[in-house]
This record gives structure tokens, C-alpha cells and sequence, in this order.
């Protein structure tokens, strides 16, 4: 009787900590959606619209979602990039402000790995310093060239008094997947330069 007394009392506690999850998840969901509606108005009143499918309030939810996504571990899943371009037509405009946020979400990644470097490589030489600095901007042309198709939940424009388009972009790309393709570029350009200097970085960034 006490066990089944017991086994009662947890599917209680069970089911009033998910309505407690519940109630946590509509609060932030409806912050968020307030946050949302108000962007979105800031977007139409300076001239924005989107060609794209779904509507602009739907891809800044996305943007806010992605923003918020971790893995197991609780570190985040993406890298979030932006870029805003200025052409004669839509498409060109576009195409720029695309790659253009490759190179933003390259050089976050790029952030990310210098630190790893100068907080655990100790005191190193001038000689590899150099080295160092030069490879890391290599490797974040390289990346943009390797990092394939970009994630994309927001695209906008807006025609602008002198005929020209001004296309806005925000892209997201997996942390992990951009960590692996610039480590690799990196120390591939390391190995051809240094290689004791290419294994001290290996063991760092692995």
C-alpha cells in the first residue's frame, strides 16, 4: 500500500513539474514573440520585405530559436552570421550578401580558435607568432570557399531613392562542422610550414 502511496505521489510530482516546464516555455515563448512583432515592425517601418517564403515574422522566430538551440553539453549548435549588401538588382545583391556573411561566420570562428591558441600555447616564439597569424587568415579565405551551403532563415530588401537594392541576410552554420573544416584547413597550412609547431596546435585544438 505505502509503495503504491508512493508510486501515486510521484506521477503527482512528475506531472506538476512538466506543467511547471510548460508554463516557463509559453512565458518565453510569448517574450519572444513580443520581442518578434515589435523587430518586425522596426523592419517594415525602414522599408523591408521579403520575397521568401514564410513570412518575416516566421523567419525571425526561426533566428531566435537557432539562437537558443545547444547540443547535449550545453554549448551552442550554430554560428550566427550577418551581412548587408548594396547592388543594382535584387540577385546580385544577394549573392554578395551571402558571401559576405560566410566571411562573418568564418571570422567568428576564427575568433574562437585564437583564443584557444593564445590561452594554451604558452610564451610562443616571435618566429611562430608570425606564423601563427598568417595561417589563421589563410585558413579563414579557405573556410568560406569549403563551408558549402549556408543556413539562411532571414532575407529581406529594400529599394533604396537611387535605384540600387540593399539585400540583408542573417545565416547560421554548425559550431562543431565550421570548427572541423578550419582546423583542418589550419593545420594542413601548419604541417607545410612547421610541423613541430603543427602538432603542439593539434593537441590544442583536439
Amino acid at each position: 500500500m505505502k509503495k503504491l502511496s508512493m508510486y501515486f505521489a510521484l506521477v503527482i510530482l512528475a506531472v506538476m513539474m512538466v506543467g511547471c516546464v510548460s508554463q516557463k516555455q509559453t512565458s518565453r515563448e510569448k517574450k519572444a514573440m513580443k520581442i518578434i512583432k515589435k523587430e518586425v515592425r522596426h523592419y517594415v517601418k525602414d522599408g523591408w520585405k521579403s520575397l521568401s517564403e514564410p513570412p518575416l515574422e516566421y523567419q525571425l522566430m526561426t533566428v531566435y530559436k537557432m539562437r537558443g538551440d545547444v547540443d547535449e553539453k550545453g554549448c551552442r549548435k550554430y554560428i550566427e552570421g550577418n551581412a548587408t549588401s548594396v547592388d543594382e538588382t535584387y540577385d546580385s545583391a544577394l549573392i554578395l550578401a551571402l558571401n559576405m556573411s560566410k566571411f562573418s561566420l568564418a571570422e567568428k570562428i576564427e575568433t574562437e580558435i585564437a583564443e584557444l591558441i593564445k590561452n594554451n600555447l604558452h610564451t610562443p616564439s616571435q618566429r611562430y607568432a608570425i606564423m601563427l597569424v598568417e595561417s589563421v587568415a589563410a585558413s579563414t579565405n579557405l573556410m568560406v570557399q569549403k563551408l558549402g551551403r549556408i543556413i539562411t532563415p532571414v532575407n529581406v530588401y529594400r529599394e533604396l531613392p537611387n535605384g540600387y537594392v540593399e539585400v540583408r541576410v542573417i545565416s547560421f552554420y554548425s559550431h562543431d562542422l565550421a570548427m572541423d573544416i578550419f582546423k583542418q584547413i589550419l593545420l594542413e597550412d601548419l604541417e607545410k610550414k612547421d610541423e613541430c609547431l603543427a602538432k603542439q596546435l593539434s593537441q590544442i585544438l583536439n
